[in-house]
């Protein structure tokens, strides 16, 4: 047997020495685990301060010898530096933390986070799952946002998220967390005295993040640092928001961030107005502002405020400034869009004036059309209640406030706990439809409620197509808007009867409520959540996060990829009715 040659020698050492590296990390990560567990668990001394100076220390010295042989080791050394941006930020942020004489929790997070991120996405395994998902959008979304509950649930359960010092547990964090990343809103804590201001910044960006969909912030990310995106990449994102090519989806994604920015920017003055009004201009109501223009826009619910708006609820500007922002964030970026690009088209007069697409036309009217009804509605039967003794205008802006805010935003102007049952079923219809495709909702969605509509006059009328707007409704898409109504009808029901088992002692009306406002990530609450047991608060987070990722999308993640059949069975008649 001949002796190695001197090529084959470098390939073995080279390979010997990223396994060496890849193990080298993979220690150093593991301890990084291990102090945030440590730090979860115990309040921080001098001792603990000084403990992670020397792993910041650690982790320096590791990073810059893994960076430093990898890119020795490369054969394009120019390409494999331009590849390194995110190792240098991560470097940048380890040099700095040498600077101070105590680490400040967390800066110590994030930065030890990157360097975990950055270390666990060079192994193979890591990157042959992401490549897979990647192929596969519907559990690369599934995945997405299971991720970033987790890593919320990770930062929440810190004693700095907590205004008492200690955690606030596994299970509240993992509650809080699912309800901001799915932007329901429903709460076991108090957000604005349970919580620090680092916690309520998490929180927040939990919500951004849920907003704007795992997908758009990922790839508006990879725009910003100026990467290119590869096919794959390109496939899925096209696919998952749902547009004809990848090109098509970049540009969706650019106007979604730059819209979402933009209307959250102007919805902040315009609460700072207002709050500054009453509270004062100062820092405070500044924060307030910025916090509850996100949370509106992104339809989360989350508020400062104890009692949510109660205290606004005869404030018309805070009440139109809120429900603005929650239209437009329900209608959905696409309906957006095409009224943008409508309008532009009408000004440089293009031709003859262009019509608006069928979708949007759809959306405009079912959200009016429930908004209005439901507000009409909720101002019959609540007049006895919660509206007795308000003068008209308030009742009418009560009204309408709780038909906005019950397509998915969580909000509200009056005690729902004090709501009867007539007006809690209107409340639960505006949830189960929620807002529309492409939007920071919820629910089955305005676009099915009509297509659904539709079918059953067409029923009637014993046509056999259905048509909304001089235009028919392709079949596949009316099978599967009745795939989703049966799914989430099934999954409700799943979801009332473990909860009525799990809390015997809590009214049905309330139970039913509360699994309806979690699977439409709308937030209201008869006053219920904190009083959940361990059970019954798993059950609501598995209904919100199914409400936010979509019913027919985790399964399809859970069963896979179908194949169409390649034969077909003759036709039977059967007896419907």
């Amino acid at each position: 047997m001949s002796p190695p040659s001197n090529d084959e020698a470098r390939a073995r050492g080279v390979r010997a020495l990223r396994l060496a590296l890849d193990l080298v990390a993979l220690v150093v990560t593991l301890g990084i685990g291990v102090a945030l567990a440590v730090w979860a668990a115990a309040p921080m001394t001098r001792e603990g301060h000084a403990w992670l100076r020397g792993l910041d220390v650690v982790v320096l010295v590791v990073f810059v010898a893994e960076v430093a042989l990898r890119i020795a080791l490369a054969r394009a050394r120019l390409e494999a530096l331009g590849a390194r941006w995110f190792d240098f930020f991560v470097l940048a942020a380890l040099l700095q933390a040498l600077g101070g004489e105590q680490a400040v929790w967390p800066w110590f997070l994030v930065r030890q986070g990157a360097a975990a991120l950055a270390w666990t996405l060079r192994w193979p395994a890591v990157r042959r799952l992401l490549s897979h998902l990647w192929a596969h959008p519907a559990p690369l979304l599934v995945c997405s946002f299971a991720g970033a509950v987790l890593l919320g649930t990770a930062v929440l359960a810190l004693p700095i998220a907590s205004a008492t010092g200690s955690s606030i547990g596994l299970l509240d964090a993992l509650f809080t967390s699912t309800s901001a990343v799915c932007v329901t809103g429903l709460v076991v804590k108090d957000t604005g005295c349970d919580f620090t201001l680092f916690g309520q910044l998490v929180i927040l960006g939990l919500i951004q993040l849920g907003g704007l969909g795992i997908m758009t912030f990922s790839v508006s990310m990879v725009l910003v640092l100026g990467r290119a995106l590869a096919a794959m990449h390109g496939r899925a994102m096209r696919d998952m928001l749902d547009q004809q090519s990848a090109r098509e989806a970049v540009h969706l994604v650019l106007f979604i961030t730059v819209s979402t920015l933009a209307i959250e920017a102007v919805g902040a003055v315009a609460l700072f107005c207002w709050f500054g009004a009453s509270e004062g201009y100062t820092a405070r109501s500044a924060y307030s502002a910025i916090f509850h223009s996100i949370s509106a826009f992104c339809n989360a619910g989350f508020s400062l405020y104890g009692r949510s708006f109660e205290a606004y609820r005869s404030h018309v500007g805070v009440n139109l400034v809120v429900t603005s922002l929650i239209i437009l964030g329900g209608l959905g970026f696409p309906v957006m869009r095409d009224l943008l690009v409508l309008r532009r088209r009408r000004r440089l007069g293009e031709g003859r004036s262009p019509g608006l697409r069928t979708q949007t036309r759809v959306v405009l009217t079912t959200s009016a059309i429930l908004i209005v009804g439901g507000a009409a509605l909720f101002y019959v039967l609540e007049l006895p209640s919660t509206l007795k003794g308000l003068r008209p205008g308030e009742r009418a802006l009560a009204s309408y406030f709780q038909s906005v805010t019950a397509r998915t935003a969580g909000f509200n102007t009056v005690d729902i706990g004090a709501v009867r049952a007539p007006a809690l079923v209107v409340l639960m219809t505006l949830m189960y439809i929620g807002a529309s495709p492409g939007s920071t909702g919820g629910g089955i969605k305005t676009t099915t409620a009509a297509i659904l509509f539709q079918a059953m006059r067409s029923a009637f009328r014993r046509r056999p197509q259905v048509e909304l707007f001089r235009r028919t409704v392709p079949r596949s898409t009316i099978r599967r808007s009745i795939a989703l109504v049966t799914l989430t009808i099934l999954l409700l029901i799943a979801a009332t009867i473990a909860l009525t088992a799990a809390e015997p002692d809590l009214p049905f009306e309330r139970l039913l409520f509360e699994a309806i406002s979690a699977f439409g990530t709308v937030g209201l609450s008869t006053g219920i959540t904190a009083a959940l047991s361990m059970q019954g608060k798993l059950i609501i987070i598995v209904l919100m996060f199914a409400g936010r990722v979509g019913p027919l999308t985790l399964m399809f993640s859970l069963l896979g990829e179908g194949r169409p059949a390649r034969y077909t069975y003759p036709q039977t008649h059967m007896m419907v009715g």
